[in-house]
């Protein structure tokens, strides 16, 4: 629930245009003193992350966004231009409208600020798998919470002819959207485990704050 598949009509012009006004504004904001270094780094993250939403899991097409790992190696700034970028060639693939790429980059760069910011607040406390997991899984929870209100903003803004359809298309969608979602923010938070735990062995040194308490070593015979 990280990632709004509505094609092109679906939204009010005034809704997914704000959308994109705002991600513009924060897209120019985030931009200022990025290195050539910095975008080298976040052009290998962004293709992890491309790869991930394009690839469906399933007969119900979920896929995985790495927006937390994503947010927590590049922070808050560095990831919502991967976000943005990802969101708009998937748009060009066909996984949500030209229309909803600012909303989408919202939604993802909300998931990944909440996981760099929380990550920062228990990273030295936490063995960095630990932190990356509970990082992880509070950032898709704030995105789930943005993407729920963004559709059901969209639903309520439908002819009133159509009114007494989606109230009963929304609680359709409420039952089986909340478990696949909360399946969804355990299965982010799992992906996220092993990616802190792989570089905490591999490559401490691309961790933000390091790889955690030390753990503990195995006595000598």
């Amino acid at each position: 629930m990280s990632h709004l598949h509505l094609p092109d009509g679906v939204l009010p012009p005034w809704l997914w245009g704000a959308g994109i006004a705002l991600a513009v504004l924060l897209l120019w904001r985030s931009t200022r003193g990025v290195t050539t270094r910095q975008v080298a780094y976040q052009g290998a993250l962004g293709g992890l992350m491309l790869a991930a939403m394009a690839i469906p899991l399933g007969a119900l097409e979920y896929h995985l966004t790495l927006a937390g790992p994503v947010g927590i190696l590049l922070g808050a700034a560095g990831a919502f231009q991967v976000g943005f970028t990802v969101s708009a060639i998937l748009a060009l693939m066909g996984h949500g409208g030209i229309t909803v790429v600012g909303l989408n980059a919202l939604v993802a760069g909300l998931g990944a600020a909440v996981a760099a910011a929380l990550y920062r607040g228990i990273g030295r406390r936490l063995r960095a798998e630990w932190a990356f997991a509970w990082a992880t899984a509070a950032g898709q929870g704030a995105a789930g919470l943005l993407w729920f209100a963004i559709a059901s903003l969209g639903l309520r803004l439908a002819p009133a002819g159509a009114a007494h359809a989606h109230d009963h298309a929304v609680e359709r969608f409420a039952a089986l959207g909340v478990p696949l979602w909360v399946i969804g923010v355990v299965a982010e938070a799992a992906v996220a485990w092993g990616i802190g735990r792989f570089l905490a062995r591999v490559h401490p040194g691309l961790l933000p704050l390091g790889a955690g308490p030390a753990r503990a070593q195995p006595e000598a015979a």
